[in-house]
């Protein structure tokens, strides 16, 4: 028997309704962008949505059918790279080093730590190459700690 496939006809931001205790839909960091996604939440229930255009799944947004909320959305935590400059020429080296890649970067600004996802011969580079400033540690990536999302806000702010 198959279940029934619920289609989530709005999407609201964190906050901007009332929070029950709902299931979880989890999706992996590099799924926000994904235009159309079947998921199914952690009691079970099979969603279907879609992504509207210029948006993106955030955490904590809620999936809604007929007005009703029917799960809040959770991005799992992931094996991440830690790096922890000391000043920021050392940052920068960090971040040339990453440039050709083409890895996405990721900072917490409130530990002062940049975050990437873990790919095994890069982490044993940067290994090699800044020693116990790089750390493996579970993770959640998400997009509004890109740094390429920071630095386009820093200049819209600046602008001002």
């Amino acid at each position: 028997m198959q279940a029934e496939l619920v289609y989530i006809d709005a999407v609201l931001p964190h906050g901007a309704f009332a929070q029950d205790t709902v299931s979880l839909l989890q999706l992996e960091w590099f799924e926000v962008n994904k235009k159309r996604l079947t998921r199914a939440t952690t009691t079970g229930q099979t969603l279907l949505m879609e992504l509207e255009k210029g948006r993106e799944w955030c955490s904590g947004d809620g999936l809604f059918h007929e007005g009703k909320l029917i799960a809040t959305i959770a991005i799992k935590p992931t094996l991440t790279i830690c790096f922890n400059p000391v000043n920021t020429v050392q940052a920068a080296d960090f971040s040339y080093y990453l440039g050709n890649r083409h890895l996405p970067l990721f900072m917490e600004t409130d530990r002062a730590m940049y975050r990437v996802p873990y790919d095994g011969r890069l982490y044993e580079q940067l290994l090699a190459k800044f020693q116990s400033q790089v750390q493996l540690e579970d993770g959640i990536l998400l997009s509004e700690n890109l740094v390429k999302r920071l630095i386009k806000k820093l200049r819209n702010e600046n602008e001002l």
